[in-house]
């Protein structure tokens, strides 16, 4: 588990569980910084350099509350690196309680499969966390 304490925030990213193929599950609580977004890609660039050719992603969020207190800026570094590094995620799987986030992941899913026929997004109720483990990483 890695976590920051930034701005009398405690900015929190977690690892979820550590796998030794390529997959990375992580948690965003309270907010989302500059240093989470930096420490994403250096697990992003970890899986690649260890011999991935795709990293498989969940990203489990408890709801909307996250944005709150988002730092604009590591949000924008965030989306553009993530853009640039698009072909490299094969499958993304959104956890969170929010039937905003779901109907966005099913949007984003359609939309961006035109661009990657590989990427697959799918959406999971924090109930579900589980299951969305296993669709990042089916053998394990």
């Amino acid at each position: 588990m890695f976590s920051f304490k930034l701005e009398k925030i405690d900015a929190m990213l977690k690892q979820i569980k550590i796998f030794n193929g390529n997959s990375l599950a992580l948690e965003l609580t309270d907010t989302f910084t500059e240093d989470d977004a930096h420490l994403i890609k250096q697990l992003f660039e970890e899986k690649l350099d260890n011999g991935a050719s795709h990293v498989n992603l969940l990203i489990k969020v408890e709801d909307l509350s996250v944005m709150r207190h988002m730092n604009l800026k590591a949000f924008l570094e965030g989306e553009l690196w993530g853009f640039r590094h698009f072909r490299k995620i094969d499958r993304c799987a959104v956890v969170a309680h929010s039937d905003v986030i779901k109907s966005v992941v099913k949007i984003e899913n359609k939309v961006l499969h035109l661009v990657n026929a590989a990427f697959e997004e799918k959406y999971f109720d924090t109930t579900e966390l589980d299951e969305a483990l296993k669709f990042i990483s089916p053998g394990e």
